[in-house]
């Protein structure tokens, strides 16, 4: 029989409570607390075996009874108050869209082929050389001193390649929560433009800036795996890490998509929510499904949830980008709370037989966009320390650029600022 993940949210984690859900889902609870570099949780989680991530008050466990779980959450004495099946994530670049187009839809197969070719082949932009590269620009971010110093951001990703020269020398921490991937080598390639963007600095080969918060201190969690996909159990489980090790920014180029009027996970609104009481934001993409101007598509997954703020793309032209998602599901969620570049960004990336221009490459996504965001908040929180992750947030949304002619709900409240 296939395995099938449930993750489960609780009201409480008291001795008494824990106990009581152990007995009815006949599963060990081990708490996250116990996990170590040599004891992972996807090691621990069996039909026997389940994780509860304390942090958030989260309980992932295997091959549950789903009318036991049904039960459990009507019953008001019980400590169980929703469940979901565990999703599968996608890298939020159009890279990965494209690639499950291609599975999808045989039809339009040789469209989608030349499509393909034209991303992957695209040289890159031979502009005169200027300080920076376009997004920084547009951002303002030559008139910000700061450069994240001191502040802790973590990419949950692909990995990120160390062996990368504007890497190898600087102390990065990571941990993968794939099983048999490390977190220090990454051969798709996402994960290392994503923290590029974020927190890298100047380009070896023409000394163009491209990165934001050089003096972040860069954390990694692979929850992706190498071919850009990943689990809900991955990705709440790098979250509770976090949490516990206090990283105050965690950038999620990430996303599922969602239906039209699809009310938003009460597990990652229960995140988010539990992450800004640690004084720490998730910052999400908000996904690559539309097909604009004709058919945009609503806000992503985890990037509709209230709590985590969702990021849009727009392009050179100050446009929204073709793929951007919209704030379609308003009245249940899902909106866009700012944009920022995602079209044709240069950015760090592995050598290998997909990128042609040594250690650079060009991508497009709203995975683009959040890193953009996620930089810019470093730099925020290095200039006003005694900020709490909620007066940084509600900062940033007030110190937005509106654009002339887009709408808030393809953009949010605008274009991020330094």
């Amino acid at each position: 029989m296939e395995k099938q993940r449930y993750i489960v949210v609780l009201e409480d984690q008291q001795k008494s409570s824990l106990r009581k859900v152990e007995n009815e889902l006949e599963v060990s609870i081990t708490p996250s607390e116990f996990l170590s570099a040599e004891n992972r949780s996807y090691q621990v989680i069996d039909k026997e075996n389940g994780v509860l991530y304390k942090n958030l008050g989260v309980l992932v466990i295997e091959n549950g009874n789903e009318e036991q779980l049904r039960s459990a959450v009507k019953d008001d004495s019980n400590p169980i108050v929703y469940f979901e099946k565990e999703r599968e994530f996608l890298a939020a670049d159009e890279l990965s869209i494209i690639s499950e187009l291609k599975k999808q839809s045989a039809e339009i197969a040789d469209k989608i082929n030349e499509l393909e070719r034209y991303v992957i082949s695209k040289p890159l932009p031979q502009k005169p050389l200027v300080e920076m590269e376009w997004g920084l620009k547009a951002l303002g971010l030559g008139n910000s001193i700061y450069t994240g110093r001191g502040v802790d951001i973590c990419i949950l990703d692909t990995g990120l390649e160390m062996l990368h020269p504007d890497f190898s020398g600087r102390e990065i921490e990571g941990k993968s929560f794939i099983a048999g991937e490390d977190w220090n080598r990454d051969p798709n390639g996402h994960g290392t433009h994503c923290a590029g963007i974020t927190a890298g600095n100047i380009r070896l080969d023409n000394g163009k800036r491209y990165g934001i918060a050089k003096e972040a201190n860069l954390k990694i969690a692979k929850v992706l795996s190498d071919s850009g996909k990943g689990t809900t159990g991955s990705v709440i489980d790098a979250i509770d890490w976090a949490i516990t090790k206090k990283f105050r920014i965690l950038s999620l180029s990430l996303a599922s998509a969602v239906k039209l009027n699809e009310v938003p996970s009460p597990l990652f609104e229960t995140v988010g929510a539990r992450a800004l009481e640690n004084n720490c934001i998730i910052v999400a993409a908000a996904g690559n499904d539309s097909h604009r101007p004709s058919l945009p598509k609503p806000v992503s997954m985890p990037a509709n949830s209230m709590s985590v703020m969702s990021v849009g793309a727009i392009d050179g032209q100050m446009k929204v980008a073709r793929f951007s998602n919209a704030g379609l599901n308003p009245a249940t969620g899902g909106n866009v709370n700012i944009c920022a570049p995602g079209v044709d960004i240069i950015s760090s990336y592995p050598e290998n037989s997909k990128n042609k221009n040594g250690n650079y490459y060009a991508m497009s996504g709203t995975s683009m966009a959040t890193p953009h965001v996620s930089g810019l908040l470093a730099l925020y929180m290095e200039q006003f320390p005694e900020k709490s992750a909620r007066e940084i947030w509600e900062l940033a949304e007030s110190r937005a650029k509106p654009i002339e002619g887009l709408k808030y709900r393809d953009i949010g409240n605008g274009l991020i600022q330094a």
